[in-house]
């Protein structure tokens, strides 16, 4: 019996690029990308150079443009990855406004709220000097997937009432927790043994969540194991 092919899932970024498809689904869906990954924008602009004000308002440009949809027409669908497609058209943005001097319409007709008091006091909290505007725009880029992701896995242990259990358990999720699993065990009432097989599960789940993330920026099953691999290394080094 021949297996059928499993067909990839329906993702937000899917939307965008199905430019036969319903244009108001598609702006909306893009509209949501917008509103999540603006951050690695905004980072990679302040470490080119730019000022936070001018960063600010470059991005708002910049996404008015997007939602204009003036060059999702050419995309191929089923092909591509969201963080690509933002970063390319970002430095082909930049270019184009460096021709023109506009720069009193620039953040004209704001189209995403921009909160970039947090992006910038996280980025001060951990500087990466000489790295570059593309590796600034990377880590912000890994730090909200991964943001995301844990914060839906808060919601669930919080619906499955292991709030207290995961807020102890939580810092050991990246491998180096200050506490011993038997320290753990002490506070949350469990065995050692008990805290291993927790800290497993919640990691597991955790790359599940992950790929969720992910899966909803690129648009094929390929783009989706290259981003892993790339989201990988950045968080490697």
């Amino acid at each position: 019996m021949v297996s059928q092919p499993v067909e990839f899932p329906v993702t937000r970024w899917s939307l965008v690029l199905d430019v036969r498809g319903d244009p108001t689904r598609s702006r909306e869906a893009l509209e949501a990308l917008l509103r999540l990954y603006w951050p690695p924008l905004y980072a990679f602009l302040l470490a080119d150079g730019q000022t936070p004000e001018n960063a600010r308002d470059l991005v708002q440009g910049f996404l008015a443009r997007l939602l204009e949809r003036e060059d999702l027409t050419r995309l191929e669908p089923g092909r591509g990855r969201f963080r690509s497609y933002l970063l390319a058209g970002l430095r082909n943005y930049l270019v184009s406004e460096r021709r023109r001097d506009q720069a009193a319409k620039r953040g004209a007709g704001a189209v995403v709220s921009l909160d970039t008091e947090e992006a910038t006091a996280w980025l001060a909290e951990r500087p990466a000097p000489d790295a570059g505007p593309e590796a600034a725009f990377d880590r912000q880029w890994a730090r909200l997937v991964l943001q995301r992701a844990l914060e839906r896995l808060r919601r669930e242990q919080e619906a499955q009432d292991k709030q207290v259990q995961y807020e102890a358990l939580a810092p050991a999720l990246g491998g180096d927790a200050a506490d011993s699993h038997e320290v753990l065990a002490r506070r949350l009432g469990m065995s050692a043994g008990a805290v291993t097989v927790a800290l497993h599960r919640l990691r597991r789940r955790l790359r599940e969540l992950v790929r969720y993330e992910v899966i909803q920026t690129v648009g094929s099953a390929a783009d989706l194991e290259e981003e892993m691999r790339h989201l990988l290394n950045v968080w490697g080094d």
